[in-house]
C-alpha cells in the first residue's frame, strides 16, 4: 500500500508541486491585491485630507491678509494723529477715518475643523512626515501665540473707548470720508466734539503710542510671520497632492 503511494507519488510529483506554487501565487496574489486597494484607499484619503486642509489654511491666509492691511491703517492713523497732536494743528474732517482705525482690533479665528477631525482619527494619514509636523505646528503653536497677543490690542481698544464718551461722537456708520489715504473702515468714522481738550490730554497721546507699539509688535512677531508659513504651507500641501494624485 505504502509502495503503491510512494511510486504514485514519485511518478506524479511535479503535478503537486504546480499546485502547491499555484496556490502560493494564489495567496500572494490576493495579499498584494489587497495591500493595492488599501494603500489606493489610504491615498485617496490623504489628498482629500490635505485638500480639507488645504481650504481652511487658504481662508486663514486671507483673513490673516486683511488683518495685516487693518492694523496697518490703524498704525498709520494713530502716527497721522500724534503728528497733529504734536504739531498742534486744526482739526479736519479727514482725520475722522484715522479716529475710527485707531479702535480697530483683530480676532484671528484659524479654522481648525481639519486639525481637530484628525486628531480624533488618525494624524499619520498625512503620510509626509515634515509636512504634517508643519501642519500639526501652526495649529498647536503659531495660533495660539497670536491669539494671546491679540488681547493685548483687544485691552488697547477697551481703553481708548473711556475717551469716547467723552471727545467722540457715536460712530457714524454711512461714513463720508475725505481722507484719500486712509479709507474709512467698515464700522465707520468717528467725529470729535472737543478736539482742543483731546489734544491736550497726555494720556490719549500715550495710549496712541503704546497701542503703536503693541501692533507692530503683533504684525513683525506674528503676523508677518505666519503669513509667509501660510503661504509656504500651502505650497507644500500643493506639492504634496500632485506628488499622490
Amino acid at each position: 500500500m505504502l509502495r503503491t503511494i510512494f511510486n504514485h507519488l514519485k511518478s506524479q510529483w511535479y503535478k503537486y508541486v504546480i499546485e502547491v506554487i499555484v496556490v502560493i501565487l494564489g495567496i500572494l496574489i490576493a495579499y498584494n491585491l489587497e495591500q493595492w486597494s488599501n494603500d489606493r484607499s489610504n491615498k485617496k484619503r490623504e489628498i482629500e485630507v490635505l485638500k480639507e486642509f488645504k481650504r481652511a489654511l487658504s481662508a486663514d491666509l486671507a483673513e490673516m491678509n486683511s488683518n495685516i492691511r487693518m492694523h496697518e491703517y490703524s498704525i498709520l492713523s494713530s502716527r497721522i494723529i500724534l503728528k497733529v497732536i504734536k504739531d498742534n494743528l486744526p482739526y479736519h474732517d479727514s482725520l475722522d477715518a484715522c479716529f475710527a482705525h485707531t479702535h480697530a482690533f483683530t480676532v484671528f479665528s484659524g479654522r481648525v475643523g481639519p486639525i481637530e477631525q484628525l486628531k480624533n482619527t488618525n494624524l499619520a494619514i498625512v503620510s509626509n512626515d515634515s509636512l504634517r509636523l508643519e501642519i500639526i505646528s501652526m495649529y498647536d503653536e503659531a495660533y495660539p501665540r497670536i491669539r494671546l497677543v491679540e488681547l493685548a490690542i483687544r485691552r488697547d481698544y477697551e481703553q481708548l473707548r473711556d475717551f469716547d464718551r467723552l471727545y467722540f461722537e457715536a460712530y457714524d456708520v454711512d461714513p463720508v470720508s475725505t481722507n484719500k489715504n486712509v479709507p474709512p473702515p467698515f464700522w465707520g468714522i468717528m467725529r470729535p466734539i472737543r478736539f482742543t481738550e483731546l489734544k491736550t490730554n497726555p494720556e490719549y497721546s500715550a495710549l496712541l503710542r503704546a497701542r503703536i507699539s503693541n501692533q507692530m509688535g503683533l504684525l513683525r512677531g506674528h503676523y508677518n510671520p505666519t503669513e509667509k508659513a501660510l503661504s509656504n504651507l500651502l505650497n507644500q500641501i500643493d506639492q504634496e497632492i500632485r506628488r499622490l494624485e
